[in-house]
């Protein structure tokens, strides 16, 4: 499966199919709280079938599954539909403070997710960077400090917007504020690390350079 086409899978099992039960129930007279449960079914059902076919657990994985379920369970629990639309803000804390966290590990974050796109030989290429560049190290941890800092922002104006707007109107703006704020994380530390990747290499090409 391309890209292309598993990003339009995950957006349609994650965005798509909750907000058309949630449309359908409500519309049937299910109860918000119950219809925005309903909805929840799908995005935790491919998490637990991603588990089980790759026979691993992902820490994001585990993030947004831990996220759903504590927000739609209290959202049952108090009978609110507040708690409920908040699984996308708590999703976005819970990864900001992992974020946050692999700041003090021996690699952070970002470090690990950017090998999970890297061939065999770009591995090997960071892993001597990390361990002989001060200055990658460097821009490591800046990256994984500022792609923290993005998420605590997201989550927090999706919070904001929570008691302003309807629920049909907030659940596709919800996820498009998710996937705007990914991609513009992505765009930012691509344009950023290229840069800073640039200086780093620079004193190694001159002194490659023969007199």
């Amino acid at each position: 499966m391309s890209d292309r086409s598993r990003l339009i899978r995950d957006i349609g099992i994650n965005a798509g199919l909750p907000y058309a039960t949630y449309l359908l129930l409500s519309h049937e007279g299910v109860p918000t709280v119950k219809a925005l449960a309903a909805g929840a079914i799908f995005p935790i059902a491919a998490i637990l079938i991603g588990f089980i076919r790759e026979r691993r657990v992902q820490a994001i994985g585990m993030i947004v599954l831990a996220a759903t379920s504590a927000s739609i369970l209290a959202a049952l629990y108090f009978t609110s539909p507040f708690l409920a639309l908040a699984k996308g803000s708590v999703f976005s804390a819970l990864f900001a403070l992992l974020l946050f966290g692999s700041l003090f590990a021996r690699r952070p974050l970002v470090f690990h997710l950017a090998a999970l796109s890297q061939d065999p030989e770009d591995k090997q290429q960071a892993e001597t960077r990390w361990q002989t560049e001060p200055r990658y190290r460097h821009l490591m941890r800046h990256i994984t400090a500022v792609w923290a800092g993005a998420f605590i922002a997201e989550g927090s104006l999706r919070l904001t917007l929570i008691p302003w707007l309807p629920i049909a109107v907030f659940l596709p703006i919800s996820e498009a504020m998710s996937l705007a704020c990914i991609g513009l994380m992505i765009a930012w530390t691509w344009h950023y690390a290229s840069r800073q990747l640039e200086q780093i290499e620079a004193p190694e090409s001159v002194t490659a350079t023969p007199d």
